[in-house]
């Protein structure tokens, strides 16, 4: 069996990408021949690595066509990428299986790929069911149809251009429901949000994300402390994010909840870019901004010197950041957002609030704070991720879907035989 993973980017262009990255990784590690197609790199290329939009003069082509439809309202719109280069290397693989599509891959290139082999998508964002926006952040015309978005058009030109969300809302359901492929959805919730807006031709599947834990040896977080210079009888919180001032990651809300707790001393560690904004909203605390970290090593070593991450996002699926906390047996405080009360259970592994509840925050973080459980949490969620999320569950519930695709479509194909749905149980 072999494969190929379609994504927008390599690792270092968000965590869809990475989780495709690492998939193919895992796939050619264990012995499944895998290519992996990117549209941008953003570093030098591993070896099995190929550029989605060919080379040269097809890759420029494909980029411009791309930025061209954008200009008329409809990004993505053709499906450039499969004439100019995948409809030529199709035949090399027996699966497919695409990742993140946003501003890099048009959703009918799924459909026309579905037509000649087995065919996945796993869905890490909004934009997969939306007229265009990552996450609709409280607005409900998705489940109906999309118009006069209040997310887009973005940038410069936004009054020249107009808003087709309702169209290209209309195709994404049209792919979903008329063709041959299977869904995958990392959290419960981002599958229950996308059943609002589409039909599925075959039922969608569940599969959380998964974690290398090599990284995240288990260690003494006294010990990790004092290797990284921080105070050993201080309480460590982490706040992280790619960009720490991105309003849907709910940083306003961690700070209020640390200032808060200013008067129990935490020492705290910003992982992320962090603006000057920021710095001055952190006056008063100690803390050590730490920057984006690409190492995971590094980032494991951090993430294992914190007592508790907090981690206030406002809208998210299934977030790696939170995975690789509870490896680092740091249990998280934050709000029950998306996929996250899929991962942590208040009073077991973490504390989770109401989103945007500031006080029922600021309370969780100081219970968290003075609990003589603290450590016992952070243990059990450990035990969780090596359980739930580990790269070994992860790439079997892969390899198992791949195997029985073409058993599920011979079902389909019979309307008295109603094949049951899969689910991932916890």
């Amino acid at each position: 069996m072999k494969i190929a993973i379609v994504s927008k980017s390599d690792r270092n262009g968000g965590g869809a990408s990475r989780v495709a990255e690492e998939l193919a990784t895992w796939l050619n590690d264990a012995g499944h021949p895998t290519d992996h197609f990117v549209a941008f790199n953003f570093k030098e290329p591993l070896s099995f690595q190929r550029n989605l939009y060919a080379e040269r003069i097809r890759f420029k082509l494909c980029k411009k066509i791309h930025e061209k439809t954008k200009e008329y309202g409809f990004p993505e719109l053709l499906p450039v990428e499969y004439w100019l280069n995948l409809s030529r290397t199709l035949d090399n693989y027996d699966i497919v299986h695409f990742h993140d599509l946003y501003t890099a891959i048009s959703p009918i290139t799924l459909a026309l790929t579905s037509r000649r082999k087995p065919t996945f998508f796993t869905v890490h964002d909004c934009s997969a069911f939306t007229g265009g926006c990552m996450y609709p952040m409280g607005c409900e015309k998705f489940t109906t149809h999309c118009h006069q978005c209040p997310q887009l058009p973005e940038g410069k030109n936004k009054d020249k251009i107009p808003d087709r969300t309702r169209e290209i809302q209309a195709i994404k359901r049209w792919v979903s429901g008329q063709f041959n492929i299977r869904y995958i959805f990392p959290s419960h919730w981002m599958a229950q949000q996308a059943e609002q807006a589409l039909k599925f031709k075959i039922s969608p599947i569940v599969i959380p994300n998964g974690l290398d834990l090599k990284p995240f040896p288990l260690v003494t977080k006294v010990n990790i402390k004092i290797n990284l210079g921080i105070p050993e009888n201080r309480k460590v919180i982490v706040i992280s994010a790619h960009v720490l001032n991105d309003p849907r990651k709910g940083v306003k809300y961690a700070i209020a909840a640390l200032q808060s707790v200013r008067d129990l001393s935490p020492f705290v560690l910003a992982v992320g870019i962090c603006n000057d904004e920021l710095k001055q909203a952190l006056e008063g605390l100690e803390f050590r901004e730490m920057g984006y970290i690409s190492d995971p090593n590094f980032l494991a070593k951090v993430y294992s010197a914190a007592d508790v991450m907090l981690f206030c996002t406002l809208a998210d699926n299934l977030p790696l950041t939170v995975m690789e906390a509870m490896a680092a047996s740091t249990p998280v405080v934050g709000f029950s957002t998306g996929g996250l009360p899929e991962m942590i259970e208040t009073g077991r592994n973490g504390i989770l609030v109401e989103p945007t509840n500031q006080q029922a925050l600021n309370q969780a973080l100081r219970q968290a704070l003075l609990s003589i459980d603290l450590e016992a949490m952070g243990q059990q969620a450990r035990k969780d991720v090596e359980n739930n999320f580990s790269r070994t569950v992860f790439l079997e519930k892969h390899l198992q879907l791949y195997q029985n695709f073409e058993h599920s479509l011979s079902k389909i194909s019979r309307p008295s035989v109603v094949a049951p749905e899969p689910v991932i149980n916890r």
